[in-house]
């Protein structure tokens, strides 16, 4: 008797865990995160990431505080780390962010840009991040 409600709970578990992963993936392809990894995919892990646990917005999903930033002459680095989800590793060179204007995330001010020569999707990240990205962004 034990076994099998050992294997009940096993089975809930899974099967939670799987729901999970397919509600990530929606997620993923409603913001834009999908297309993004499709052209911005890296495997580089740079050494010294300018800022961890941030959070950023792609299109209208927002990734709270799962988000590693760094701003370089390569590009904007972003390692979006998602717990019970593979995590995506972004480069996005600079000329592909054109800047779109001002919001907010969870009542923090932002900056969001348009990414791609030809449109994929909108980030929102905050003033904090945006500081560190200005040097390198064009006018």
């Amino acid at each position: 008797m034990c076994a099998a409600v050992a294997l009940e709970k096993f089975l809930f578990l899974t099967q939670d865990l799987i729901e999970t992963a397919m509600i990530f993936n929606i997620l993923s392809n409603i913001s834009g995160l999908s297309k993004l990894a499709d052209r911005y995919m890296t495997d580089l892990n740079p050494a010294n990431l300018n800022l961890t646990g941030q959070t950023i917005q792609i299109g209208m999903v927002k990734y709270r505080k799962c988000v590693s930033f760094r701003a370089d002459k390569a590009g904007l680095f972003l390692h979006i780390n998602v717990p019970l989800w593979k995590s995506r590793k972004l480069l996005i060179p600079w000329k592909d962010l054109n800047q779109a204007g001002f919001t907010i995330i969870y009542r923090e001010s932002a900056v969001s840009f348009n990414v791609g020569e030809t449109y994929l999707a909108t980030i929102a990240v905050p003033m904090q991040m945006f500081y560190l990205m200005k040097p390198f962004l064009k006018d």
